[in-house]
């Protein structure tokens, strides 16, 4: 579907771009920072959207909402059951790092070389999002290339709450959970418990899960105690992929995965001294993954092949907070992170061949990062952290920024960021494909940007230039993984956002531009995106929402035809819609209408799109 030039001229001058409701976000944020800052104290650009602008976006699917965000791209295979990439400004799906309350959920087993699947976490369970671009080695170490995304689910709250909830929807969907949260004397407590079965929207294409979560929260005068477990169990379905999908796979036969999330963390906060915060942090992820494929007829192309994995990674880290954080701060500390995988798999050749591998890692880290406001308008930023890991040579990773306050209402940024990937287990040892000698990929980012906020309208325009290097490739005639493929990117990406003085109405609209240099086209990254929304409050019962996203041609590869075939999907414009209706201070109500033209178009070659859908969600407050 090709969009006519003049409606998109038209839908950039009457909309803005990304996320309703600006007014309501918060601006404090924990990410891309060692201790809580002000999203003013942060010299990289950052997106924080709300659980209500979440909602707006999406009511059932993370990856659908996503999409609204300047300089990020999730690209979807299909249904619910398909796996999803995250582009970050155009950079490999596997080059952002993930977080979930602190935690990393990156698995360096899987064959993506540890890109995070965001179908494995609830959008229910979200209180918000902080995006972070830029490359941020500097303050995380290893894996954050290109930007970090940093997932906080529900908090305790001050006084007793109690939710349930349940949605209803389209190709059988249903999900049903409740929450419970608040604060006895001084300890905050928040717990959660759902069920989702996403239905099959696309043929062969379903999952189902359970997601537990608990939090404890205990503050006295001088220190702090926060702790937190999740559990994330599933099973999912879906075509193979590069198989050709529903449309075009010369076999029925599915992919299977049951899987099994668990991490923990536990943090203490002591306020030594008016200017001296000390935290120690420690964390714990551990997944255990069984995935059969039949792989994609004809059988030469790729063979069936199946791996039962666990993957456990741990850390513990000290951060000192030191100085005045309005004036002069400064963040030193220690980090040490070990990672032990383990994958058990197969490749049917006729006979069963074993892949098996087994690697483990420890880095251990010092880091130290300065923070100074001049005449209260400048804020200068540095960053150095020396990472010292296992079997690789020593790394430092660097960056610098400022940010200049022209007026109260309008600002300046530049930021220069490094960045460094380890290769993941599964690179480094399989047996069949996986080099001991890769080396780590590293990146280096350039962005600079100008934001202007008031109580109206908050705008922002980012230009940004990325270089790759040493990036991790399979080469067909060495068979095995090497240190060989370079990208550079260019781009701009920026959001526009207005509301009314009464509040009644929202206008909010986005866009992406990616100009990629690179030796292959590369699959899954559209060269422009442009996303808008409309919401109107009616009263304080009942609001509605439209939002439209047109998405530019991208490129798909399959091996359906028993060789690798790639070419571009058509771009794409789509509609979505939800009302909202609060009855009393009991009972919500919503209705979400997806796709509501039924446009046509694929995820991948032989995916279709989901079609019209609807979804009904009822949500009980105590």
């Amino acid at each position: 579907m090709k969009l006519h030039p003049l409606y998109l001229a038209t839908l950039l001058a009457i909309s803005a771009p990304v996320l309703a409701a600006q007014d309501s976000i918060e601006n404090i944020v924990v990410t891309g920072s060692y201790s809580a800052v002000e999203k003013s104290q942060i010299t990289s650009s950052s997106v924080i959207i709300d659980s209500e602008t979440l909602l707006n976006l999406s009511s059932t699917s993370l990856v659908d909402a996503l999409r609204q965000v300047p300089g990020l791209w999730v690209e979807s295979q299909g249904g619910p059951g398909g796996l999803t990439s995250i582009v970050m400004r155009g950079a490999e799906s596997n080059h952002t790092l993930v977080l979930v309350d602190g935690v990393q959920l990156n698995d360096p087993t899987n064959t993506r070389g540890g890109s995070f699947d965001l179908n494995n976490v609830n959008i229910n369970s979200i209180k918000r999002i902080e995006i972070i671009r830029g490359a941020q080695s500097s303050i995380y170490g290893s894996d954050a290339l290109a930007g970090v995304i940093h997932i906080i689910t529900m908090e305790p709250s001050g006084k007793a709450e109690f939710n349930g909830f349940t949605t209803i929807g389209s190709d059988d969907y249903l999900t049903f959970g409740a929450s419970a949260s608040g604060t006895i004397d001084k300890l905050g407590y928040a717990i959660k418990a759902q069920k989702k079965d996403a239905g099959e929207p696309l043929k062969g294409s379903t999952a189902e899960n359970t997601d537990l979560l608990a939090k404890l929260n205990w503050q006295g005068d001088e220190h702090e105690l926060d702790l937190f477990y999740r559990y994330f169990d599933g099973n999912k379905t879906t075509y193979p992929e590069q198989s050709g999908g529903p449309e075009f796979a010369q076999s029925d036969e599915l992919d299977s995965s049951d899987y099994r999330d668990q991490h923990a963390a536990a943090s203490w906060a002591w306020q030594v001294t008016p200017l001296w915060l000390s935290k120690v942090t420690s964390t714990w992820f551990n997944r255990q993954d069984d995935s059969q494929s039949p792989g994609i007829v004809p059988y030469d192309a790729v063979p069936a092949n199946g791996a039962k994995s666990d993957f456990t990674r741990t850390s513990a880290a000290w951060v000192n907070t030191l100085g005045e954080q309005k004036e002069l701060w400064a963040n030193v500390g220690l980090e040490t992170k070990k990672e032990n995988g383990d994958s058990d798999g197969y490749l049917n050749i006729g006979f069963l061949l074993p892949t098996n591998f087994s690697l483990s890692r420890t880095v251990n880290s010092a880091f130290v990062n300065v923070n100074g406001v001049l005449a209260e308008k400048l804020l200068l930023q540095a960053s150095l952290r020396h990472d010292d890991p296992d079997g690789f040579s020593s790394n430092q990773s660097t960056s610098v920024g400022l940010r200049y306050a022209l007026s109260n209402e309008l600002n300046i940024f530049i930021n220069r960021g490094e960045g460094f990937k380890l290769p993941s287990f599964f690179a480094l040892g399989h047996p069949l494909v996986g080099n001991a000698e890769l080396q780590p990929e590293t990146s280096i980012t350039l962005e600079t940007g100008i934001e202007w906020q008031d109580s109206q309208l908050t705008a922002s325009l980012n230009y940004f230039a990325n270089e790759f290097r040493d990036l991790i490739d399979f080469d067909a005639e060495l068979f095995t993984n090497v240190n060989r493929a370079k990208i550079d990117i260019k781009g701009l990406d920026g959001h526009l956002a207005w509301q009314s003085l009464n509040q009644q109405w929202q206008v909010s609209s986005q866009f992406n531009y990616s100009d990629i240099d690179s030796e292959n086209l590369l699959n899954g990254r559209p060269k422009l995106t442009l996303g808008s929304s409309v919401n109107y409050v009616q009263n304080t019962s009942l609001s509605y929402n439209l939002q439209a996203l047109w998405v530019d041609e991208r490129y798909a590869t399959s091996l359906h035809t028993g060789e690798a075939v790639q070419q571009a999907l058509d771009s794409y414009l789509r509609f979505d819609a939800n009302v909202r209706y609060t009855y009393d201070q009991h009972w919500q109500a919503s209705l979400n209408l997806t796709n509501l033209t039924d446009a046509d178009y694929q995820n991948d070659i032989g995916f279709a799109a989901n079609g019209r859908a609807f979804y009904l969600n009822l949500i009980y407050s105590l």
